[in-house]
């Protein structure tokens, strides 16, 4: 018997803090079909994200017999569910899908982090293999899936997704120094403040957020002690203060979720606050600072589960980890669009319903497919490398050669290389489904 072409997966789930609680959660919603009988929802329980691929700190299985991995699964056929052209790009043992697809639901700020290149990963990965359980580099792309958010940001129409990514342009920098003497206070070094305002560069921006982030990390009495002053300031004299409203609400937002934190400085007045309309993308490479902060969105990055975290952690993580922190990022200052990945129409895509999202890399490209009324059928051509996708929304019926499978809404599925797939809606209304490949 030859092994199958297509088959469903069961996803893993992780409940993070951070995660939107119960039936609110996105990844709640999809978990019935990503994971099936075995998910019990509870409400009073933060869902955060949806795994898929083969990393050991969440695995995915075969949904029919899910004591069997799917990393178990390629092992036994590399070949038919790898392609030769993947193991011959990345030769490791065991064979891994070389992406790691994800659907985050995010309530609250993530840890502000960053994921380290593939020098670094391996020198982290020989000194603590528990902590850093692999040697691959992480970038990643997120895109926006969700509805428009309807917190009290007040981000604007549309905006289904916001986040923090990269710093912002050292003259935004440069005016937040200027203008709000509790930042200085915080920084707590004013020759490396007096230098920035002088000369902003790079090397200049690195010794003041640094000195930021160490005293985050080691004297967090101080920093609350600023922070609450200029919360205190901007509530009594309104968000004007700041000279941006905006600023002044991402401080009580995010003071609200970490009160006093050396995140709630670092995050609004180093940071762009990135914000995406559903379809819209950010790629964030290796080395490159940034924290989401509230929506649900689809994630891909290469496959590691790598991260360096500085704030909006626990005091232990945040001194233990800030050192490699500081020292590791790119330190690049732009406009928030320097960090934008656009999309476009999908090449391989017989019908144009879909749309490709293709970072900077080889790993992975994401797609994703929109099943309208009157259009209720795609081909996508084959690749070289495996496929997994998984029903964000609707009934969908997907066909490779002549094995098929009837999915609903969190079903998950993997197409092995070398085969063009067929999906078609199977119900009224809309249906959608988000795809993630190795293309090589």
């Amino acid at each position: 018997m030859s092994p199958p072409s297509l088959f469903r997966l069961k996803a893993s789930l992780q409940q993070y803090d951070w995660g939107k609680q119960g039936k609110d959660s996105l990844v709640a919603q999809l978990a019935p079909n990503a994971v099936g009988p075995s998910f019990s929802l509870d409400n009073d329980a933060s869902y955060a994200e949806v795994w898929m691929g083969t990393h050991p700190n969440g695995p995915t299985s075969i949904f029919s017999t899910p004591n069997t991995s799917l990393l178990d699964t390629i092992t036994s056929d590399p070949n038919h569910f790898l392609g030769a052209a993947i193991l011959a790009k990345w030769p490791s043992s065991p064979a891994q899908v070389p992406f790691l697809f994800k659907v985050l639901s995010i309530a609250k700020a993530l840890p502000l982090q960053a994921h380290p290149d593939k020098a670094l990963a391996e020198r982290l990965h020989a000194q603590d293999a528990k902590e850093f359980v692999d040697a691959n580099h992480k970038p990643e792309i997120a895109v926006a899936i969700g509805e428009p958010l309807t917190s009290d940001g007040g981000w604007g129409e549309g905006v289904a997704f916001t986040g923090f990514v990269g710093f912002r342009p050292f003259d935004a920098i440069r005016n937040a120094l200027r203008g709000v003497p509790e930042l200085v206070q915080a920084v707590g070094n004013d020759d490396a403040v007096n230098a920035f305002l002088q000369d902003p560069s790079k090397e200049s921006l690195k010794a003041i957020f640094s000195s930021l982030i160490e005293r985050g990390a080691m004297d967090p009495a101080v920093i609350k002690e600023q922070v609450r002053a200029l919360v205190e300031k901007i509530k009594s004299k309104g968000g004007d203060v700041l000279g941006e409203e905006q600023l002044a609400r991402v401080v009580l937002k995010v003071d609200s979720q970490y009160p006093g934190d050396v995140g709630v400085f670092a995050t609004t007045f180093f940071m762009n606050l990135v914000k995406l309309k559903k379809g819209e993308a950010v790629y964030i490479g290796a080395d490159e600072i940034h924290a989401y902060l509230e929506g649900d969105i689809i994630e891909c990055m290469a496959v590691s589960d790598n991260v360096l975290n500085a704030a909006f952690t626990n005091q232990a993580e945040a001194q233990s980890q800030v050192p490699t922190f500081l020292s590791m990022l790119t330190y690049t200052a732009r406009p928030a669009s320097h960090w934008t990945l656009s999309h476009g129409p999908y090449q391989r895509s017989k019908n144009h319903l879909t749309q490709v999202y293709a970072p900077p890399l080889e790993e992975f490209v994401v797609m994703g497919t929109n099943l309208g009324d009157g259009r209720a059928t795609e081909v996508l051509g084959q690749v070289d490398g495996p496929t997994i996708g998984i029903v964000r929304s609707g009934s969908v019926k997907v066909t490779v050669n002549s094995e098929s499978l009837e999915l609903e809404s969190g079903g998950v599925f993997y197409v092995v290389p070398g085969c063009a797939v067929t999906v078609e809606k199977t119900s009224g209304g809309k249906a959608q489904v988000w795809w993630a490949a190795c293309a090589v």
